[in-house]
């Protein structure tokens, strides 16, 4: 689009690079969660931007890795893939996912199961790393303080049977470059849930081990 400054010049209003850093932080934070994500640039200070004329693209210069529910992003302008300026532009992040939350009122030490507990889609972009999905409720769970009706599950007030026990057989496998090259048999130095990193001890030749638990009784390390 040409702006005022001539045919070398073009003019970028403010909604359009609104919609554009929105867009590159919602594919950015899609590899890092599998909930809905929607994300707003909720002001600038300008009406509207003359650029050079050529292609336009933006660079997030930090914390397009990261969930922020409310965050000021440093943004770079390029034009032809060459520097123009910065921008810091406020941004509101909101995912929402399937999560678990209290059908009723739970008591303390009340065990969480599918008569208590539901699946709902929430907005969890204030407690993100806390939130539990429906693959949870295979497990033994119990509150470890009360929930309200409708209140998320919060896995910091949650009792589970860890899918690893400490000083429990697992199976350790190895892996390198993405293939697993051998399994053996372990004991885990320390209870873990899926995702957590523990250390496994080697049967046979009492070498210690840390890796990722992937599932009950099994561990991934890689070499």
């Amino acid at each position: 689009m040409i702006g005022s400054l001539g045919a070398n010049a073009q003019t970028v209003s403010s909604a359009d690079v609104k919609a554009s850093v929105a867009k590159i932080l919602e594919d950015s934070y899609k590899k890092i969660t599998d909930g809905d994500v929607e994300v707003k640039v909720s002001a600038t200070q300008f009406a509207q931007l003359q650029l050079p004329d050529g292609n336009i693209s933006y660079k997030i210069v930090s914390g397009a890795d990261k969930v922020v529910p409310r965050d000021i992003k440093r943004v770079d302008v390029y034009v032809n893939n060459a520097f123009i300026k910065t921008l810091n532009l406020p941004v509101q992040t909101i995912i929402y996912k399937d999560v678990l939350v209290a059908n009723d009122y739970i008591n303390r030490e009340q065990a969480l199961t599918r008569d208590c507990v539901g699946i709902k889609k929430m907005d969890v972009s204030m407690n993100l790393d806390y939130v539990l999905g429906e693959s949870v409720l295979n497990k033994e769970m119990s509150a470890k303080k009360a929930f309200q009706k409708g209140e998320i599950i919060d896995k910091r007030f949650v009792k589970m049977r860890p899918d690893v026990l400490r000083n429990g057989e697992v199976r350790i496998f190895f892996v390198s470059n993405g293939a697993v090259m051998i399994t053996i048999d372990g004991t885990a130095m320390a209870d873990g849930m899926c995702g957590d990193y523990i250390n496994v001890e080697n049967k046979n030749y009492k070498k210690v081990y840390n890796g990722k638990v992937i599932g009950e009784n099994k561990v991934l390390v890689n070499i």
